[in-house]
């Protein structure tokens, strides 16, 4: 018998995980209730998060808006997306912060070009497509991009390089310890860091903002029939109301949760087409 996963490791910093389990305890539980088979008590910590988005046994899990989008049309179901009450958040959009170290002498956009920027992975929307959009919008404008160098590809270089760090916390590092100039950091990750690990937060300044886009949706397998997506709605929504739950949730930086549809999605898609048009279509 497969066993069915249950994740939620895209917020899933260390210090929530006891929130992060009192959270799943509870859906679990009015899974159960409600008939439900094969809901595993614990959730899966160490499967690769893309193994789980392309998993068919995948109960519960999160992505991000750009891998959904991009490669997981079909096979997924959108559950529900988190509202978060984080600064730069509103309802279920989200956006990303561009950081520079806290001493840095960066002041604006401009001062950014050929420096060295740091990223958590090329499929994310907050680190990377976002963080593009932003650049392309910035260099067409105020400065062409005929004048920005070509690397060994001939893509235009905005920056020196760009180094990426797997994750938002490493991205975060790399600019607190001066390894990189900047990085877009999804604000969530930042609003929840600054909580976990206030000295991180604190070694960097935020520049601005990128512009706000959905954000990153809770999901189950796309074989998953429709009677049983409504029971995971209700499950999960649910526990909002549950007084001994709702202090995790808390923690966890969620003040509710929205039912949105795919489409909510397609303005990140809009975001690469966008820079690719600009003929900027890769961080560089």
């Amino acid at each position: 018998m497969t066993i069915s996963i249950a994740a939620y490791t895209m917020y899933g910093f260390e210090w929530l995980r006891a929130d992060i389990r009192t959270f799943w305890a509870g859906v679990a539980a009015r899974l159960r209730d409600a008939g439900m088979a094969d809901v595993p008590s614990r959730l899966s910590w160490k499967t690769p998060e893309e193994a789980q988005w392309h998993a068919p046994n995948l109960l519960l899990g999160q992505t991000c808006g750009y891998p959904l989008m991009k490669g997981l049309t079909g096979e997924v179901r959108l559950v529900v997306t988190p509202s978060f009450n984080a600064p730069y958040c509103d309802g279920a959009n989200y956006c990303s912060l561009i950081v520079v170290g806290k001493n840095s002498e960066i002041t604006s956009l401009s001062q950014l070009k050929g420096r060295i920027a740091a990223a958590n992975k090329p499929i994310s929307h907050s680190g990377y497509n976002a963080f593009r959009r932003l650049v392309a919008d910035y260099v067409c404008q105020d400065r062409p991009l005929s004048n920005l160098e070509p690397d060994k590809a001939g893509r235009r270089r905005f920056f020196a390089d760009v180094t990426y760090c797997g994750t938002h916390m490493g991205a975060l590092q790399a600019v607190a310890t001066g390894k990189a100039d900047v990085a877009a950091i999804d604000a969530v990750s930042f609003h929840l860091m600054s909580r976990g690990k206030p000295k991180l937060t604190g070694a960097v300044r935020i520049l601005t903002t990128t512009l706000p886009a959905a954000g990153l949706p809770l999901i189950t397998a796309g074989g998953r029939s429709d009677a049983d997506l409504q029971v995971l709605r209700h499950a999960v929504m649910d526990t909002i109301g549950d007084r001994k739950i709702r202090p995790a949730l808390a923690n966890m930086g969620i003040s509710g949760f929205q039912v949105i549809g795919r489409d909510a999605y397609s303005e990140i898609l809009t975001f690469e087409r966008q820079a690719e048009d600009m003929g900027y279509p890769v961080l560089a």
